[in-house]
């Protein structure tokens, strides 16, 4: 992102490897949100950076919350330079993205944005109290606020950009939320089953966080191969000690495919609520993109 790497040093040399890799998913659904509705125009491609921008320095704090050292398949900031370098990163790539919204008059898209952020600070909270307890309903409010809601956001930002209806602003926005769901569902999953060089960070990686996401909250509902383990739930260290043992019999059990469904559900959902807006290849592409939301292994 050139526009995050003109700073002065040595703050672009600690931030260039953050803006490799990485999927771009959301900047992709500023952009096709927006053209379904007009010709590709500035306020797009500007909304489209800012909100790579703001899911950057999310990611960047992150990393310091979790205590990772390793974000596709490279050192983390907070690992290379510590937390307090890796904090004052974050706040700045944060900052920038406002610049971009403010210099830019994009007030609305402003606004989306900030309310995600609040969701997602808010949903955050939610995993980190009693996050070894939680039940399904609990866990659906948590993604929809830490993940979902800036994707719903990215949506109804490029249709805004892109002059869509009021109507149709909120249809985006649905969609997107239904979308976020189900990827952070799927991301759940990876984090079980998913090879670590493809995932690009260590797996099992959840449970050393004491969160207790999807697959682990049908495990403990459904599987009889539970049992054992529900004992442990009060004691994090006890948990860890079989941690390899309990991730290969959550991997025997029927949680991967009750989770996958679940995704699935989300992204059928997502691809009704598109079906409402007019025909044209930007909104094929959208619902292209739902099916390789789920079917993902990274």
């Amino acid at each position: 992102m050139r526009i995050i790497l003109q700073c002065n040093e040595p703050l672009s040399s600690i931030l260039k490897n953050m803006f490799t890799g990485g999927k771009r998913l959301r900047p992709k659904l500023v952009l096709l949100s927006g053209l379904c509705f007009s010709p590709v125009n500035p306020d797009m491609i500007y909304s489209a950076v800012a909100t790579e921008l703001i899911h950057t320095a999310s990611l960047i704090h992150d990393d310091v919350i979790d205590e990772s050292c390793f974000r596709r398949n490279q050192p983390t900031i907070n690992y290379i330079h510590g937390n307090h370098i890796a904090v004052l990163a974050g706040d700045y790539v944060f900052a920038k993205a406002f610049e971009v919204l403010s210099v830019h008059n994009l007030h609305r898209c402003k606004d989306y944005f900030v309310a995600a952020i609040q969701e997602m600070c808010h949903g955050e909270v939610m995993q980190a109290v009693d996050n070894l307890f939680i039940d399904e309903e609990y866990y659906f409010k948590i993604i929809e606020k830490k993940t979902a809601s800036l994707i719903s956001a990215c949506c109804k930002a490029g249709a805004v950009c892109g002059k869509a209806s009021e109507e149709d602003v909120e249809k985006m926005g649905l969609y997107g939320l239904y979308l976020g769901c189900a990827f952070q569902i799927v991301d759940d999953l990876l984090d079980v089953i998913g090879e670590e060089l493809e995932v690009g960070k260590p797996v099992g990686h959840d449970l050393d966080e004491g969160k207790l996401t999807l697959p682990y909250i049908y495990f403990f509902i459904k599987s009889p191969r539970s049992s054992k383990y529900r004992p442990l739930l009060k004691d994090k260290q006890l948990l860890l000690k079989v941690k390899s043992q309990l991730l290969s019999d959550l991997k025997k059990s029927e949680a991967i495919n009750i989770s996958y469904a679940k995704a699935e559900e989300f992204s059928k959902k997502a691809r009704d609520v598109l079906n409402e807006l007019p025909n044209s290849v930007y909104k094929n592409l959208l619902l292209e993109l739902s099916f390789e939301i789920v079917k993902r292994k990274k």
